[in-house]
């Protein structure tokens, strides 16, 4: 009986830890199936002759398996993306090559993996103030994308998001980036992207001092001294001279991103607790069980013999 009871508490330890800690732990991208016309919890897409319309709140469905507007796949040139939309889903427009133009709405905070993979159409994208995230080879391969305009704070790069393209990537003049992070991408990107205020100008660009014009000093006219009598003048006090404190030198502001450089910040929504802990306590719980009862099982039942102390 013992051995019976031994065995079924083995089985359920085995169960318990055969179970995932944590569902987080699992990133690649799920595909979620939806009514025809959605592509999100409340986000719905239209196709209207070239132009793909994508309209409604929140976070985008990702598309592994391909998006639901994939049919059209050749005859898309252009995608508006307007509401509330907070992220492009991954894989959605991956290797559209007719695509020449995106609208990206004024909420959108994250593009995801591949989102725009090889999209060799593409040659300018402009983003809003809210974009924060350029998700793992989001414009991998966009051979020809030369300008990319961002409008707030200094996002964050994932890994080989900007993969083969050679482009210039515009800040706000008035809001300028942090120069060491401007010099670190720079360099991880080898060269290959280019970091301009939103004017055109390169503040990072060091300027050569410039020396002023040297003019051969002109002789003041030599003439006939006359001899002025000295007058007497009464001594003045000279007027108490105030100290100047000239004002400190206002640095421009730079915005600093919240994540090292190619490691993107927290998550585009909270993310809700997946019952991991929950898991660990039961495991714990049931260890202690298991040991308790294995105490009872063979421990208790000993008796003591003439010999026992």
């Amino acid at each position: 009986m013992k051995h019976r009871i031994f065995a079924l508490l083995l089985a359920i330890m085995m169960l318990l830890c055969a179970l995932p800690v944590s569902a987080e732990e699992t990133t690649a991208p799920v595909q979620v199936e939806r009514a025809p016309g959605y592509c999100g919890e409340a986000i719905m897409w239209n196709f209207e002759e070239d132009t793909l319309t994508i309209t409604g709140a929140g976070a985008m469905d990702d598309f592994p398996d391909g998006a639901p507007w994939e049919a059209h796949r050749d005859e898309i040139k252009k995608v508006i993306i307007s509401g509330g939309i907070t992220y492009i889903g991954a894989f959605s427009f991956s290797d559209y090559d007719k695509l020449t133009e995106v609208e990206f709405g004024k909420d959108v905070y994250e593009i995801g993996e591949r989102a725009f993979f090889s999209c060799d159409g593409l040659t300018s994208i402009s983003l809003p103030a809210s974009f924060k995230v350029f998700g793992p080879s989001s414009f991998m391969g966009c051979s020809r994308l030369t300008e990319i305009h961002c409008a707030g704070k200094f996002p964050s790069f994932r890994q080989n998001c900007l993969w083969d393209t050679y482009c210039k990537i515009y800040f706000p003049a008035d809001k300028p980036w942090g120069v060491d992070y401007i010099a670190q991408l720079e360099d991880a990107f080898h060269g290959r992207i280019e970091f301009l205020a939103s004017d055109g100008s390169d503040p990072y660009v060091p300027t050569e001092p410039t020396e002023a014009p040297t003019e051969k000093p002109t002789e003041a006219p030599t003439e006939e001294a006359t001899t002025v009598p000295p007058t007497t003048v009464p001594p003045t006090t000279a007027p108490p001279t105030e100290e100047v404190t000239e004002p400190a030198a206002t640095e421009a502001p730079t915005e600093e991103p919240t994540a090292p450089i190619l490691i993107a910040p927290a998550p585009t929504e909270p993310v809700e607790e997946t019952g991991g802990s929950k898991t660990g306590y039961i495991i714990i719980g049931a260890v202690a069980i298991f040991l308790l009862l294995g105490s009872i099982l063979f421990g208790g039942g000993r008796k003591k013999g003439k010999f026992s102390r």
